[in-house]
């Protein structure tokens, strides 16, 4: 599970029943200091007013953080809390003279924030395809770009290639060669010379965060590893002022409708991504129609643009109060129509790429029943022909990855951890912390996803969650604060005095904060599993409940077990704890190195590039 802002979140809100046209309001930022035993002062961060409360109504107060009615929370509150045994008339009454006080936020007030027209002039869009030893699902992209794309209207288009294999390399250049005979715009191709010819300029320009260079790009440092990361920093520098536009080798160049729809926009509310099964691919391919526009057009429409000027796009008007149910308010209050989009996302037609076959927990009501009535039933989570996507375009603050990813990087974004899993999660935490009040959107469309090779995926794999660079990612998500300065460079300097901090711990005290940040990761994924099995009885289905057991049991058995880094998948069997700490340093302070010299490489980069465009290098012969 992320972030609750992010791509998976808790299945269902607190069922309320709110009445339209009734003020919505909740319980969130506020400061809490507890004086004693019987009082609490209660600070609302918004307004400066306070109050001194009993600990048992600010407890129950912790649960109404989502925006509804007065009579909804009331509700609420009387069948959840013991003290007031069952007497909504009271909490009614509580409520109302907070909110009289000053002491909860209004929706309301929200959607006059972001009302406010604050229009920005998008910079031009340039486009990447990613890929690594798979030349045919190259062929098959760029065929599709020449049947869809409208490239002529992108500023550059180019293949950064990290395969291993030559022969992959020859293919891939040879590909965009063809390609340019017949494309209204060429394609740069950005293979191990050029990407060499990079490395070394951005070094000799920067003999002080060489170190940092050779982290991020030098493929010699990451032997034997899975350099995800590292493709997607290179593009990163290679569109420096620009929007990129990042795809992935194995999909498609299509926009595909939603085979359902809601109206209005989500913000942050739980339950954002749906899902819907399929048999076999004919009818995977059947089930949505295609959306009128190519992907990259679609994305690049209000990449970069203001919250308050894509919800008036996407909503067709002003956000209304009513839109606002179930909204966590806390992520509410930090949203202004100044908001930047830095990140868009679209969903997954096909394999929806994620990293298992267990990804069925984190779905809404709806989708499980989806599911559980598909023909293969719970199988379809490990036969990968699947819809998961956006029903309508969703706004939320913590970005994870799509197949096709638009980055607006105009602005200061942090570059991808090199290699490993987890990069993106990884990426998505420090562009929060570096830049507050920015948010992502989801489209409500999709682009197939159909890799060439085999995934085998198990539902007999084991269920609990692992640790890797997530568990970093974890760690920065909560320890954002909203109110520190919204100045990137800076907080991007305080995310390289974090990462050295945590790199000078004791061995005692770094394998504590590892068994700390799992836990707290397994402890996420039992409440999931937990939340989904309470609901199991209105499924009728033995094998979902047996399933949702397993897992609870697993988690629970984990979470008890004492955890050590020797057990993370992938590891040595003869790695030792003090081995692992001491590679887990030296990859830290690699990265503060390079985080370190992040602006000046982002400064640099713009004339190497262009030089290397200029001299025509990047073209294939």
């Amino acid at each position: 599970m992320t972030d609750e802002t992010g791509a998976f979140s808790a299945p269902n809100p607190p069922q309320f029943n709110s009445a339209g046209g009734e003020e919505l309001i909740a319980f969130a930022d506020c400061e809490l200091i507890g004086i004693n035993n019987a009082m609490m002062l209660v600070i609302n961060r918004q307004n400066g007013n306070q109050q001194i409360m009993s600990p048992q109504v600010v407890e129950g107060l912790k649960t109404c953080t989502g925006f509804n009615t007065l009579a909804a929370h009331a509700a609420h509150l009387a069948s959840t809390r013991p003290e007031l045994n069952g007497n909504q008339a009271m909490a009614a009454t509580v409520l109302a003279n907070l909110n009289a006080a000053g002491m909860l936020l209004r929706a309301g007030e929200v959607c006059t924030r972001l009302a406010r027209p604050a229009p920005r002039q998008l910079p031009p869009t340039r486009v990447f395809l990613i890929t690594c030893d798979r030349p045919a699902a190259v062929e098959r992209l760029l065929e599709s770009l020449l049947r869809n794309g409208k490239l002529a209207q992108h500023d550059a288009l180019f293949l950064v290639d990290d395969s291993r294999d030559q022969r992959n390399r020859d293919a891939n250049s040879e590909a965009v060669a063809r390609f340019n005979l017949r494309s209204a715009k060429e394609m740069h191709y950005v293979g191990a010379q050029a990407q060499q010819t990079l490395l070394s300029g951005l070094a000799a320009a920067l003999p002080a965060h060489a170190t940092g260079v050779r982290f991020l790009l030098d493929p010699a440092q990451w032997q034997g590893r899975k350099t995800y990361g590292r493709s997607r920093t290179l593009c990163l520098l290679l569109s420096v002022g620009y929007r990129a536009l990042v795809m992935d080798d194995d999909i498609l160049c299509q926009a595909i409708l939603p085979p359902m729809a809601e109206a209005g926009v989500g913000i942050g509310s739980g339950g954002m991504r749906k899902a819907a099964f399929y048999d076999s691919e004919q009818a995977l391919l059947a089930s949505g129609k295609p959306a009128g526009f190519d992907p990259l057009s679609g994305h690049a429409s209000l990449l970069g643009s203001t919250l308050g000027d894509a919800i008036r796009a996407v909503n067709h008007g002003p956000l209304q109060e009513p839109q606002l149910v179930y909204v966590n308010a806390a992520l509410a209050n930090v949203l202004t129509a100044e908001s930047p989009i830095l990140v868009t996302q679209c969903g997954s037609l096909g394999d929806p790429g994620t990293g298992g076959a267990h990804w069925g927990i984190y779905l809404g009501e709806d989708s499980v029943e989806r599911l559980l009535a598909s023909p293969q039933g719970l199988a379809a989570l490990e036969h990968r022909m699947a819809w998961l996507g956006s029903a309508r375009p969703n706004f939320f603050k913590m970005p994870f990855m799509s197949q096709l990813t638009g980055l607006d990087n105009s602005r200061l974004l942090p570059p991808y951890f090199p290699a490993f899993r987890g990069e993106d999660a990884l990426f998505g935490a420090m562009l929060v912390a570096m830049h507050h009040h920015s948010v992502s959107l989801e489209y409500p469309w999709s682009v197939p996803h159909l890799p060439l090779e085999a995934r085998n995926f198990s539902l007999q794999e084991p269920m609990v969650s692992g640790a890797g660079i997530s568990l970093f990612a974890r760690y920065l998500t909560e320890h954002i604060d909203y109110k520190d300065t919204t100045d990137p460079a800076h907080n991007l300097r305080f995310l390289v005095q974090d990462t050295l901090r945590i790199a000078a711990r004791t061995d005692a005290d770094l394998l504590l904060d590892y068994r700390a940040e799992l836990a707290r990761g397994q402890a996420d994924g039992l409440y999931m599993m937990q939340d989904q099995y309470a609901r199991t009885q209105k499924f009728g289905s033995a094998q979902w409940q047996a399933y949702l057991r397993r897992g609870i049991e697993e988690m629970q058995r984990a979470i008890a077990t004492n955890q050590s880094p020797t057990g993370i998948h992938g590891v040595a069997a003869n790695a030792t704890e003090a081995e692992l700490l001491q590679e887990f340093r030296e990859m830290a302070r690699g990265f503060a190195a390079a985080l370190a010299g992040w602006v000046e490489m982002r400064e640099v980069a713009p004339g190497l590039v262009d030089e290397l465009i200029g001299s025509r290098q990047l073209l294939p012969h």
